[in-house]
């Protein structure tokens, strides 16, 4: 993940979770979790949102879906932080202890 990317996420986790979640280490297992706890959640209202833009001429099909995927998801919820929190708030609560030991590369 970029720098952006990760700050996207901190930021999403720090909403959910408190001041605990600034010391994590932003970490693909982290946005793994993250993105597990919004599918648990049942949202299904913003599925659009995570539709990728049309690849360009040469790009590797798989990297660029990935890096879509990712950027499209965190964009979303960093942007969209009350919607989110409602919805995700107790989907978060139940995992924290699985974003904990995440955190900790475990």
């Amino acid at each position: 993940m970029d720098l952006y990317e990760r700050q996207d996420l901190k930021d999403f986790l720090r909403s959910l979770f408190g001041e605990q979640a600034s010391v994590w280490h932003m970490n693909e297992g982290l946005f793994n979790l993250t993105y597990k706890l919004v599918a648990e959640s049942g949202l299904c209202s913003g599925v659009m949102d995570f539709v990728p833009r049309p690849m360009p001429p040469g790009a590797s099909a798989m990297k660029y879906l990935a890096k879509q995927a990712r950027g499209i998801f965190l964009r979303t919820i960093s942007q969209n932080k009350k919607q989110y929190i409602v919805c995700v708030r107790a989907a978060a609560w139940k995992m924290v202890r699985e974003f904990q030991l995440a955190a900790r590369g475990m």
